[in-house]
């Protein structure tokens, strides 16, 4: 009886412990980085080539523990590979092998992930003289041709740039996303926080004007453009589920909810709401101590994990920058010109919050740069990330 009794308390004991969960059990926590079109053009141009450029990439990114790289594929209505729709990027006519395939080899041979990253709307912050872009670009050849429709397409401030209203920008750039996952084995699709360039009411006065004509209750402007971004996202997360639902689509706005919504017309609460994203990545570019206070990383987080709460199946990961390691903002030089390990720090409660899934630090130059200070900060990552190593 004494054994009956003992076998039954223990299978009560073993139920118990099953169904109880460990509150103290962390969730993985995924680390990125982005590598910008100037540093892919840097490594384009070098005497060494780019595959040994890039092989000192991967390298490099394995002393971080990095898993994901995002890879600036388009950055100025370009292409990092051959396409039917965007011509090649400067730098990339000078090889003959697909530069962007052997970056994906690359990286699956190492288990890393590749996200192509995409700037849907941005034309060139260079100029404002259609004359100087690529002549295959589809804004100089909208501007060029005798369809005076597609001229909407484009538009002025400060550069040059794709008119989010326009049904031809987002079937244009639906059509580049479906031909990027159809000939390549990308593992995301990634934008980053350029959206509307401005607020000013003449950017788009005739897009504008023609849809006012169009229905009996308009939407003000804001609004109106809020949702020619909404519609752009929702229809990008559609075109890559249906390719493939194991690809990531991603989106890193601007730290601010406020001025994503107010000036960059992106309502970034109802993408994660409506589920239009994988992963959401805001650009927590600050420090702990940020003379404004609402924009301290630890208030700033806050908020944006308030902001994810709204949809579980959404992952929130952090954009962290490494380059304010040599602050050029008068704000930021007291802290990160005597603290060298802000990054640390920050990677650190990533890790350690089970609502966070991971952070994607910007940018390579910065966190691989010899100067000093860019030094210290990674030598600081690196000694936090082998303290973990070690604690295991």
């Amino acid at each position: 009886m004494k054994k009956v009794l003992s076998l039954l308390i223990l299978v009560l004991f073993l139920c118990s412990c099953s169904a109880t969960p460990n509150n103290n059990e962390t969730q993985y926590c995924e680390s990125g980085i982005w590598i910008s079109y100037y540093e892919i053009n840097s490594m384009l141009k070098s005497e060494k080539g780019f595959k040994s450029e890039f092989e000192n990439v991967i390298e490099n990114c394995k002393k971080l523990q990095i898993q994901n790289l995002y890879i600036h594929t388009r950055a100025f209505a370009d292409s990092l590979y051959t396409s039917d729709y965007f011509p090649l990027m400067a730098g990339v006519k000078d090889y003959d092998y697909d530069v962007f395939a052997y970056i994906i080899e690359k990286c699956h041979k190492e288990n890393m992930l590749v996200h192509a990253w995409i700037n849907p709307y941005r034309v060139s912050t260079a100029t404002v003289n259609i004359d100087e872009i690529d002549k295959n670009s589809p804004a100089y050849k909208w501007l060029h041709d005798e369809n005076t429709d597609n001229d909407l397409g484009v538009c002025f401030s400060n550069g040059i740039y794709f008119n989010p209203a326009s049904q031809e920008v987002r079937r244009l750039v639906l059509d580049g996303i479906r031909e990027l996952v159809a000939k390549y084995s990308v593992d995301g699709i990634h934008f980053d926080d350029y959206f509307y360039p401005t607020t000013k009411t003449d950017f788009d006065t005739a897009s504008y004007n023609q849809y006012k004509t169009s229905c009996e209750k308009p939407l003000s402007l804001a609004a109106w453009r809020r949702e020619n971004v909404n519609l752009l996202i929702s229809s990008c997360y559609e075109v890559i589920k249906y390719a493939n639902k194991d690809i990531v689509f991603s989106i890193s706005p601007a730290a601010s909810i406020e001025s994503n919504f107010n000036n960059l017309y992106a309502d970034v609460t109802e993408w994660i709401e409506k589920g239009y994203v994988d992963e959401i990545i805001p650009q927590l570019y600050f420090g702990f101590e940020y003379p404004d206070e609402e924009f301290r990383f630890e208030n700033l987080l806050s908020v944006w994990k308030k902001a994810a709460s709204s949809n579980k199946n959404v992952k929130l990961k952090l954009g962290l920058a490494n380059y304010k390691a040599k602050p050029s903002l008068e704000a930021d030089k007291a802290e990160w010109e005597n603290n060298s390990n802000i990054i640390a720090r920050q990677i650190a409660i990533c890790e350690n919050d089970n609502e966070i899934s991971g952070y994607v630090l910007f940018s390579y130059s910065s966190v691989f740069g010899e100067e000093a200070e860019f030094r210290e900060q990674r030598e600081k990552i690196i000694e936090y990330l082998k303290s973990g190593e070690e604690n295991e």
